[in-house]
């Protein structure tokens, strides 16, 4: 599996990663290496197939006066937020033949999001309420989403971790439709003890392959660059 890490380029637009992943999806449905793409973003608000807009707590003109996005997204759930200091993992997986099966792929991420957090002194899990599944929880505060997209039993889209996080984001919209509960980060728990995104990064991609049985290949800056740049001329 070819590991990513795009956070030396700071944060990347939700829209342009969304090219990224697509064409690598079509790489891995012809056969091509599976790959974890590890990222910030920059300031946006997506909305997954289930989402309702009712959710939003301000209109648009506010949210661009904040300078936040909102985009719509292939994947599953609500709304979400992501942006700086918020370490998002896409991975682009062919889980055919051996693992068809959505639930067990998505308890699989958890499952790596509860071990890097727990890594750092962090004792998070799943919630015990059945409208919180697909998401790591510490106490009644969420602190990684989870949405996920398949076509052909390829992966994109995946797994936010709030490291450090604004929270105040979040309070522009119902986060995930829940209104019972609230979010949190690495920062708010950990304090002046929290580490930096990129240490986060390296024990996820740790915590990662351990769980789905992969070897890491971490691409160079030059491989990188190539590989952004082919994306960005097949889409224009």
């Amino acid at each position: 599996m070819d590991v990513i890490s795009l956070l030396p380029f700071g944060p990347i637009g939700f829209e342009e990663m969304v090219r990224v992943q697509k064409a690598r999806e079509a790489e891995v449905k012809a056969g091509g290496r599976d790959a974890l793409f590890l990222l910030e973003h920059r300031d946006v608000i997506t909305s997954g197939r289930n989402a309702s807009l009712a959710d939003l707590r301000t209109g648009r003109d506010e949210l661009a006066r904040l300078g936040v996005e909102l985009v719509t997204a292939d994947r599953g759930g609500k709304l979400t937020f992501h942006g700086p200091g918020q370490l998002v993992a896409y991975p682009v997986l062919n889980l055919s033949p051996g693992m068809c099966d959505i639930r067990r792929y998505v308890r699989l991420l958890e499952e790596s999001l509860i071990l890097t957090v727990g890594r750092f002194g962090i004792e998070a899990g799943r919630s015990p309420v059945k409208e919180r599944w697909s998401s790591v929880w510490v106490g009644n505060d969420k602190l990684a989403a989870i949405g996920i997209h398949l076509s052909r039993w390829v992966t994109t889209h995946g797994a936010a971790l709030n490291v450090h996080t604004d929270l105040a984001r979040f309070s522009l919209f119902v986060p995930c439709g829940i209104t019972d509960g609230g979010v949190t980060s690495m920062q708010r728990i950990l304090g002046p003890l929290t580490p930096t995104i990129f240490d986060v990064a390296e024990t996820f991609v740790s915590s990662f392959c351990d769980v789905f049985s992969r070897e890491p290949r971490r691409l160079a800056a030059d491989e990188i660059h190539e590989q952004l740049e082919a994306t960005t001329a097949r889409s224009i």
